[in-house]
C-alpha cells in the first residue's frame, strides 16, 4: 500500500500536480491512497504511519518543502513536480520521484536516487478533426499569472494580419492583478478569457481550435501542452520543460526560452498564414495506468 501525503488543495488552484496525484492513486486502486495533511502536521503524520507499519511506503508531495517550516521527513519518498524553492528541503538525501526531467536534473545532486515518472493524459483528450475554419484559432490553458505568459501572447498577436482568435483558460483567482492586466491588454481584441474548467470541458474546447500556445517561462513537464497535442493540436511556444517531445514533429513550433517579442510575432505570422503548416497528427499518449505502474515500481525500488 502506497500512502501519498499532500497538503490541502487551495481553492481556485486546479494544479496539474494535484491532478497527477488523483489520477495515479485512482489507477493503483486498492494499492494506494491519498491523505490530505496540514503542512504543520506532516512529520507527526509520518510518525503515526510508521508506528502503524514500519515498512509502510510513504510518499510525500514535494510542495510540503516550500509550505512547511521544516524540511521533508527523512524516511519518505519525495514526489517532486517542481524543484523546491528552498535549498534545505531535506536534511539528508531522499529517494525522489520527479514528474519531469528538468526537475530531476535540478535536484539530482541532493537526492539519494531520482526516477522520472512523467504524467499521463486523460482519455477525453483524444484527437478529433478540426472544424476547417480558416481563422487562426489559438488556445492557451494554464493558471493565469505573469510566469505563464498569457499577457505577452496577447501582445504578440495584436495587429496580426490574418484573421485570428484566442481563447485563454485558467484560474482567475490565483493572481487577480495579472488577470486584470490581461483583460485590459485584450480589450477590443478577439480574445476570450475563461476561468479554469474540467478536463472534459477543456477537451471539447480544444476541438474548436488548431494551435495550443505556451509562453510559460519554465515547466517541469508541461501537462497542458501534452494534453493539447494528444488532442491533435499543433504546438507553439517557448522550448521549456519537455514540450519539445510532445505531439507531431511537423506541427511543433518552439522558440528558445529567451526569444524576443519580435521572434514570437514572426512565428505567429507564419502559422497564421499557412493552414497546412499547423495541421498536427496525433500521437498515442501515456495512460495513467502506465504512470501508476511506473510510480509503484519506483517507490518499491526506493524501499
Amino acid at each position: 500500500m502506497i500512502t501519498l501525503l499532500e497538503p490541502p488543495r487551495p481553492r481556485g488552484l486546479p494544479s496539474g500536480g494535484f491532478r497527477y496525484q488523483e489520477r495515479v492513486v485512482a489507477a493503483l486502486g486498492d494499492d494506494a491512497r491519498r491523505i490530505s495533511v496540514p503542512p504543520a502536521e506532516l512529520h507527526d503524520k509520518v510518525l503515526e504511519l510508521r508506528r502503524q507499519d514500519p515498512s509502510a511506503q510513504v510518499v510525500v508531495d514535494g510542495w510540503f518543502a516550500d509550505l512547511a517550516s521544516d524540511p521533508l521527513p527523512d524516511d519518505v519518498t519525495a514526489l517532486l513536480h517542481m524543484a523546491p524553492a528552498r535549498p534545505d528541503w531535506s536534511t539528508r538525501p531522499l529517494h525522489v520521484v520527479a514528474t519531469g526531467q528538468p526537475t530531476a536534473d535540478a535536484i539530482a545532486g541532493q537526492a539519494a536516487s531520482v526516477t522520472v515518472v512523467r504524467p499521463g493524459v486523460d482519455a477525453c483528450f483524444s484527437a478529433a478533426p478540426r472544424s476547417g475554419d480558416p481563422t487562426f484559432a489559438i488556445v492557451c490553458a494554464g493558471t493565469i499569472c505573469k510566469a505563464k505568459g498569457q499577457r505577452r501572447l496577447v501582445g504578440a498577436l495584436r495587429g496580426l494580419r490574418a484573421p485570428w482568435r484566442l481563447t485563454i483558460v485558467g484560474s482567475t483567482t490565483h493572481d487577480p492583478d495579472e488577470v486584470a492586466a490581461l483583460r485590459e491588454e485584450a480589450e477590443g481584441l478577439p480574445v476570450d478569457v475563461h476561468d479554469a474548467v474540467l478536463p472534459e470541458t477543456l477537451a471539447a474546447l480544444y476541438r474548436e481550435h488548431d494551435v495550443f500556445a505556451s509562453l510559460s517561462e519554465r515547466e517541469s513537464y508541461g501537462m497542458a501542452a501534452a494534453e493539447a497535442t494528444a488532442a491533435g493540436l499543433a504546438l507553439f511556444g517557448l522550448d521549456v520543460g519537455e514540450l519539445a517531445t510532445f505531439g507531431d514533429d511537423r506541427a511543433r513550433f518552439l522558440l528558445p526560452a529567451d526569444a524576443s517579442d519580435r521572434q514570437l510575432r514572426d512565428q505567429l505570422e507564419s502559422l497564421a498564414a499557412n493552414v497546412p503548416l499547423r495541421q498536427a497528427g496525433p500521437r498515442a499518449p501515456r495512460t495513467w495506468e502506465q504512470v501508476g505502474r511506473e510510480l509503484a515500481a519506483a517507490v518499491t525500488a526506493a524501499g
